[in-house]
């Protein structure tokens, strides 16, 4: 009786992954379209913006025990690799096409392989240390770096991708002792926090109704997203909805496509599609080994 309910959960947690991932797109995509008008550190602020306002509300109607954690020092800094990667990724936007930027972030779990074997000590094998190896080799197909074609506002994109594996790295330290609900508040507030006091430095009026209305709802998108994905790991297994996330891609070609006027190169195209297989490799792998133990 237990095998069907789990497969219907997983089930679940694909529907979500993928209505997550679709209403990330939708703020990535508005971000670009901001990027032409306000700061990038205004943009990627205001993407917190509503989340941190559930997230006080939640605190209000739960009590401060939300905020009771085993990793006080961790799950401020998980918040701090957020906002950075949340930063990073948008300046990213200011210089880069829509899918360009999000391919890159597809080597943080080659990053959290990498990190995994020198920071935490796992183990790591020849397997892994292949579809590394390859996967950036992806990232070279997407990049392009020489000197005529190289894009050096990739690099923000890539940063991003560095602080999202950090996060990455940090989230399993802290979830076999904190719960989902302390990690997401710890997120919300120090990420905002952060990105508010860096607010003075880059604000300026928002200049049209348009960028208003577009700034706010890309704030709601975030946050609806943000629910979607953590329900997601929360009932499904991590190996099953993981893979689910490179659907992010498909929206990204298509906003640029049809609202940026960016035709994707071939070598582009290429190169993500060998990224993507890698980090799915590298997920099922995890799995498989994980199950041995």
């Amino acid at each position: 009786m237990g095998q069907p309910v789990y497969r219907q959960n997983n089930v679940k947690a694909i529907l979500c992954m993928f209505l997550g991932m679709f209403f990330f797109s939708i703020a990535d995509a508005q971000s670009k379209f901001l990027t032409a008008s306000l700061p990038a550190m205004q943009i990627a602020w205001a993407r917190w913006l509503v989340l941190f306002c559930c997230v006080i509300v939640y605190i209000c109607l739960r009590g401060v025990k939300t905020l009771e954690t085993k990793h006080p020092f961790l799950q401020v800094f998980r918040g701090v690799t957020v906002a950075l990667s949340a930063a990073f990724f948008t300046i990213g936007l200011s210089f880069a096409p829509l899918a360009d930027a999000v391919a890159i972030t597809f080597i943080a779990p080659i990053i959290v392989t990498i990190l995994s074997a020198y920071l935490l000590g796992e183990r790591v094998g020849k397997r892994r240390w292949a579809a590394v190896i390859i996967g950036f080799f992806g990232v070279i197909m997407i990049t392009q770096p020489s000197f005529d074609d190289f894009n050096p506002g990739l690099l923000f994109p890539f940063l991003a991708a560095l602080f999202f594996a950090i996060r990455q790295i940090i989230s399993r330290r802290v979830s076999h002792k904190d719960n989902v609900q302390t990690t997401v508040a710890y997120t919300a507030l120090t990420s905002f926090v952060l990105l508010s006091m860096c607010l003075p430095f880059f604000w300026v009026e928002v200049p049209s109704e348009l960028d208003a209305i577009t700034l706010l709802s890309l704030s709601a998108f975030s946050a609806i997203g943000e629910i979607f994905i953590v329900y997601a790991l929360s009932i499904g297994l991590a190996v099953v909805v993981t893979p689910i996330h490179y659907t992010i891609i498909v929206w990204a070609l298509l906003y640029g496509y049809f609202f940026f006027e960016d035709v994707p190169s071939s070598s582009m195209m290429f190169g993500t599609i060998v990224v993507m297989l890698c980090g799915i490799y590298i997920a099922r792998r995890e799995h498989r080994l994980s199950l041995k133990i």
